[in-house]
């Protein structure tokens, strides 16, 4: 059976509203919603070792903005960072000491700029990759940690384990003896729905990208 003209008018319709639609739910799909990072609930921290002693250091003075596209946690993207003047250490460092360790004339913040988040693993990690810049340089790290959703928030935390001298950094000596450069970086950032969309990021200032 041969299809009517009037069939054949409908198809044509139906096929031509399919194709004007297909834009819109490519928008609605890609649509990126932004985050801020509430502070009050945001800490980053580093350990070393000097000789037998445990060398704390942290800020809780961060700041950063992230970006998701269509809820899906492995677009994650955004920054967050925090001044070396913030930081506090346990023994108690001087503010110009710190300084000049973490090179606060070169870079005054520290910087994490997240890449790209890996997908889950069945304990539910993930691998949340970025460049991190210190003392005027930046260098690719990885934190293993946990990324969720909690309501109109995004939590994430992560760990990771770096060597200071590949940003140029010298360790410090703490009771006469010098600061191990290997140091365990680790992180709690919770973010809350800001308003709008956010359609880009701005990259870190950096001086060096190796």
């Amino acid at each position: 059976m041969r299809p009517t003209r009037a069939c054949g008018t409908q198809l044509l319709a139906a096929t031509l509203l399919a194709l004007s639609a297909t834009p819109l739910a490519i928008q609605a799909s890609a649509a990126q919603t932004a985050y801020v990072l509430d502070q009050s609930t945001s800490r980053v921290t580093f350990k070393g070792r000097a000789f037998l002693r445990t060398i704390t250091g942290w800020s809780g003075e961060l700041v950063g903005r992230i970006s998701i596209r269509g809820g899906d946690l492995a677009s994650l993207r955004g920054d967050v960072r925090f001044p070396v003047a913030s930081l506090e250490t346990d023994p108690s460092m001087r503010p110009r000491e710190l300084a000049e360790v973490f090179g606060a004339d070169r870079s005054p913040d520290i910087i994490f700029a997240v890449d790209s988040v890996s997908q889950r693993n069945a304990i539910g990690e993930c691998l949340v990759h970025g460049l991190l810049t210190m003392n005027g340089t930046t260098r690719a790290v990885a934190f293993v940690g946990r990324t969720r959703t909690k309501g109109d928030r995004v939590i994430t935390e992560g760990t990771t384990r770096v060597d200071l001298r590949q940003w140029h950094i010298q360790p410090p000596r703490r009771l006469g003896m010098r600061m191990s450069p290997d140091i365990t970086l680790s992180f709690r950032a919770e973010f809350r729905r800001g308003r709008g969309h956010q359609t880009a990021l701005a990259p870190p200032d950096v001086d060096e990208i190796r």
